[in-house]
């Protein structure tokens, strides 16, 4: 990942800071306080059947594809399908309080970079040769006890997110 980072230095690319790195599983926008609380007490029941796991980070892409690139990602997963069932339960209870279901799958990866404007023809030939020589590259394993809500406050500097539940995975 860092030599994407190093290859296109001089491209407007927007690169996440790695204290701030997370996987999304179900963004909710602005949202009143009290439909939050009732999201949190419903995912937090529910959470005492997920499962901990391995969370597998390895390869890079782009959406919506290399040639157009808005954000750059790292992929990521697990072999035992618990992120999915989680992706999947956090879906259902934002549709239950009233959220619109999502437009597209879910799909696990960590956001490692933005792109703010159009990239140079060269620095769109280096980032598709980085995405094509990263394919079945591992960048390792995390194990995963907990899920964590978290509000984004969005600053010229970059986000700051605060962590405002915590919910435990069964072991």
């Amino acid at each position: 990942m860092a030599s994407a980072q190093s290859i296109l230095t001089d491209e407007p690319i927007r690169w996440v800071r790695v204290e701030i790195l997370h996987l999304t599983l179900r963004f909710l926008g602005e949202t009143a306080p009290a439909t939050l609380d009732r999201i949190r007490q419903a995912a937090d029941e529910r959470a005492g059947s997920w499962k901990t796991f391995d969370l597998h980070v390895g390869g890079l892409g782009c959406f919506p594809d290399s040639y157009r690139p808005r954000v750059i990602w790292a992929g990521a997963g697990d072999d035992s399908g618990t992120l999915a069932v989680i992706a999947a339960d956090l879906e259902r209870i934002a549709r239950q309080f009233g959220f619109p279901a999502e437009q597209r799958p879910f799909s696990a990866h960590l956001t490692i970079g933005r792109v703010k404007d159009r990239l140079s023809a060269e620095g769109s030939r280096r980032l598709a040769e980085v995405v094509l020589r990263s394919e079945g590259e591992a960048y390792g394993t995390v194990p995963v006890h907990t899920i964590e809500l978290l509000k984004s406050d969005l600053r010229p500097s970059g986000p700051v997110y605060a962590r405002m539940a915590m919910l435990a995975l069964s072991g």
